[in-house]
């Protein structure tokens, strides 16, 4: 026999130039849905105006969508990166007009719609950057902090799934709490199939995912304590051969022994770079998807506070860490763009140190943006009240 679940809608509102990040969070719906819809009874669903909405008439394109749409969605979920997007004839855009439709409903009832942003802080194309229109997101990212918002950044779209992920499992929680709590859903239940219920039972469990994330946190400290032995080694070889040059008096045989013995040295330490970077940033990944799908699991297991409390003490370390690893980064980066430009090999080896070193900053970017996104989650959890295990809605 089918169960009933409690529905919540998500409306999603963004630009254009976030649909991989639409995407991602499609995929994230569907993973949730499978978990949420077992322990908690709760699903999700994505309205979007192109799969939402029919054609139609109206005064322009949006008012066709709010006029489709209705206001009664329980989450506003806005996504930018490089544009506010159109404007219509009442806002600056049709985003920000279903923010603004939101936010309103918001101040009325004091708690519904739940309103997250996520914005996206990666480099863009030059060719594809539009001046007036991120001027025009950056203002509007302003204005949010003035009227009481706090949104969640992200560097890449592993950051953005793990932090999703953490923070619609939050408001399943808070959902299936008041659900259980009033016995009243305020709206006509949807129907899950036997079928959905038991296919996923092969997929990773609890203790699985929490096993990827140690193993891959493994790795993570592997690579940064690889890249940190390696600049410190290339550190005090530059100081030592500055002090050898400086003590030779210039003369043309001891530069020329500088800039190869530099050179060589800092074209290995480009190497070593772009091998540990790119294991840091496949561990990264790893570790953080695994840790939000744990996450998201300890609603089915009483008495996890305390595990979700060291959580977030590990993780408050390892975003310690990462600042640390940074401000090391910086100083190597300084010293490699002060040398003199004196040769050509001596050129091409600080170029390929800068790039590898810049993707080494985007690296800790992207891992301490979703540190902090996953620690600010489960301190949500921590500090709101837990649902009973498993609770049913019964179909009577």
């Amino acid at each position: 026999m089918p169960r009933n679940s409690l529905v919540l809608q998500v409306f999603v509102a963004s630009p254009g130039d976030v649909s991989e990040e639409r995407a991602v969070l499609d995929a994230v719906i569907a993973e949730l849905n499978q978990t949420w819809s077992r322990s908690l009874s709760v699903t999700f669903e994505v309205l979007k105006w192109e799969i939402s909405v029919r054609p139609g008439f109206g005064g322009d394109p949006q008012s066709v969508i709010n006029s489709q749409i209705s206001d009664d969605y329980d989450v506003f979920l806005g996504i930018f990166w490089s544009r506010l997007g159109t404007p219509t004839s009442r806002s600056p855009s049709g985003s920000v007009e279903e923010f603004e439709r939101a936010h309103s409903r918001f101040r009325l009832t004091g708690s519904a719609p739940e309103i997250m942003f996520y914005f996206k802080d990666a480099p863009i194309s030059p060719s594809k950057v539009d001046a007036s229109q991120l001027g025009a997101l950056q203002a509007f990212k302003a204005s949010l902090t003035s009227r009481g918002g706090l949104y969640s950044i992200f560097e890449d779209q592993a950051g953005f799934e793990a932090s999703l992920r953490v923070h619609l499992s939050a408001i399943a929680q808070k959902f299936a709490i008041a659900s259980a709590q009033s016995n009243d859903l305020q709206r006509l239940p949807a129907q899950i199939p036997d079928a959905l219920i038991g296919a996923d039972e092969v997929n990773f469990g609890l203790l699985d995912f929490m096993d990827i994330y140690t193993s891959r946190t493994v790795d993570m400290t592997s690579a940064m304590t690889s890249i940190s032995e390696a600049t410190i080694r290339v550190g005090e070889q530059l100081s030592q051969k500055t002090a050898e040059l400086q003590g030779s008096g210039g003369t043309p045989q001891a530069t020329r022994r500088f800039i190869e013995r530099t050179s060589h040295d800092m074209f290995q330490f480009a190497d070593t770079l772009e091998i540990q970077v790119t294991q840091l940033s496949k561990s990264r990944k790893d570790a953080f998807s695994a840790l939000s799908n744990a996450v998201a699991l300890m609603a089915d297991f009483p008495g996890n506070l305390e595990q979700l409390g060291g959580l977030r003490n590990t993780l408050n370390n390892t975003k310690e860490n990462a600042s640390t690893a940074r401000a090391g980064v910086t100083a190597m980066r300084d010293a490699t763009s002060s040398l003199p430009p004196i040769s050509k090999d001596l050129n091409k080896a600080k170029r390929a140190v800068t790039d590898k070193l810049e993707k080494f900053m985007t690296e800790i970017d992207s891992t301490e943006s979703t540190l902090a996104n996953l620690i600010e989650a489960i301190s949500r959890l921590l500090d709101s009240p837990r649902p009973e295990p498993n609770p049913r809605i019964s179909d009577s």
